[in-house]
């Protein structure tokens, strides 16, 4: 699911979604999304925890509505590594990508 997400983003918006991660705010393209708990109202009840990023697929991106949970440590690796192959496309950006990828560290406390 995360793939997909990452597959929609690409790398047009990858630098913009990077930066929305840094301050755990949500991104998403047409009826994909990684959202934070903030993103969330306090009623909602999928609201995911202080430490998880939910990612969520409308249809038709799915078949039926869909949210999946996953915590900032396991989540992060897939961020890391679209990261490193962005970055081998877009040189230029390593630094700047290579800042946001700290300052998502440091924000989600990992």
């Amino acid at each position: 699911m995360y793939q997909y997400f990452f597959m929609l983003v690409g790398n047009y918006y990858f630098v913009d979604c990077l930066d929305s991660f840094k301050n755990k705010r949500g991104f998403g393209i047409e009826e994909v999304m990684i959202l934070f708990r903030q993103s969330f109202d306090e009623w909602e009840r999928f609201r995911c925890q202080e430490n998880e990023v939910a990612l969520v697929m409308y249809y038709p991106a799915a078949e039926e509505d869909t949210i999946g949970y996953m915590d900032f440590k396991e989540f992060y690796p897939y961020v890391y590594k679209r990261a490193q192959e962005y970055i081998s496309s877009h040189p230029k950006r390593k630094e700047e990508v290579t800042r946001l990828l700290k300052e998502i560290k440091e924000s989600w406390g990992i």
